[in-house]
């Protein structure tokens, strides 16, 4: 597969959908940046008692839950990113193939030298890894300004009151939260690419309403499957079963103890890497092969 055709192909995808992808992620930060700056001129600050509280924690020298304190103060700026950017995601492949096929520019980008397998490979990184990771960035640029904003703090601290905050930054394992974090990126992608490959077939496929289609053969499915368990007696509902073991995280499975898995940062990789499968495998080989063969054999009009 040629890189630069591929290159070329996601940027063309980020390019599409360039409003979206940049004003999203911008505004969300504005939002964490305004909020606080608000609260600060409506509020005010008690200066000695802020000053006093930082005093105290530097003289205390006692860190020992420092660390997993600033992972989950770190977790929290980057959950609403996270939980935006997958809202973003199911827009975009919702969308990504119908949108050309409604406006028959499908026409004009088949007339290019771009094979379908780049297309839709160049379709399904952009959602899958790309988007993601914008938002990742815009939470970490955030990250980053807020590490700034502290240091210089801790510089003025220790300068002109003589409250030394150093070993704060050296017991906080700030890289480490972040790592950890970022490392998460491309696990979740794979655990989740059953969902995208479906959103793709149904992009490809629906002539109206794709986000629909996407829908409710789902829950009828489900709706279908608990009416024959309940009449026939079954033991449980195979389809119903195999969508809510394999999309819920079961981090039990990885420990015996519920306090471990909630204090270690490595939690949720451990968890989604335990719920891929050979199911991630089969179900999205097939999705992705029905949206390429659509996209090859359907004649658009």
């Amino acid at each position: 597969m040629n890189t630069t055709i591929m290159k070329a192909s996601i940027k063309k995808e980020l390019w599409e959908f360039n409003g979206m992808l940049k004003w999203v992620p911008i505004s969300l930060a504005g939002v964490f940046i305004f909020i606080p700056l608000l609260s600060l001129l409506l509020n005010g600050v008690e200066f000695s008692a802020w000053l006093a509280g930082l005093k105290h924690l530097s003289e205390s020298q006692d860190f020992a839950g420092l660390a997993k304190v600033f992972f989950v103060a770190t977790s929290a700026l980057f959950i609403p990113f996270v939980l935006v950017g997958f809202l973003v995601q199911l827009h975009y492949f919702v969308n990504c193939l119908y949108d050309e096929r409604r406006d028959l520019s499908v026409m004009f980008w088949r007339s290019l030298p771009v094979s379908d397998e780049v297309t839709i490979t160049s379709k399904l990184l952009t959602g899958a890894i790309i988007i993601p990771a914008i938002f990742y960035s815009a939470a970490t640029l955030l990250f980053v300004i807020g590490l700034v904003l502290a240091f210089i703090c801790s510089v003025i601290l220790s300068i002109g009151f003589d409250i030394s905050l150093w070993a704060i930054w050296s017991s906080a394992q700030i890289m480490s939260a972040l790592g950890s974090i970022w490392l998460t990126l491309i696990p979740v992608a794979i655990w989740l690419l059953p969902l995208y490959a479906w959103l793709m077939l149904t992009s490809i496929y629906a002539k109206k309403a794709p986000f629909l289609w996407a829908i409710l053969p789902i829950v009828a499915l489900v709706i279908i499957e608990a009416i024959v368990v309940h009449y026939l007696q079954l033991s449980q509902p195979f389809f119903g079963h195999f969508i809510s073991d394999y999309f819920s995280l079961a981090p039990e499975k990885l420990v015996s103890s519920p306090t471990e898995i909630s204090s270690s940062r490595w939690a949720l990789l451990k968890a989604v890497i335990a719920q891929i499968d050979y199911r991630t495998v089969l179900v999205s080989a097939g999705l992705l092969f029905a949206t390429y063969w659509i996209r090859v054999n359907k004649q658009e009009s």
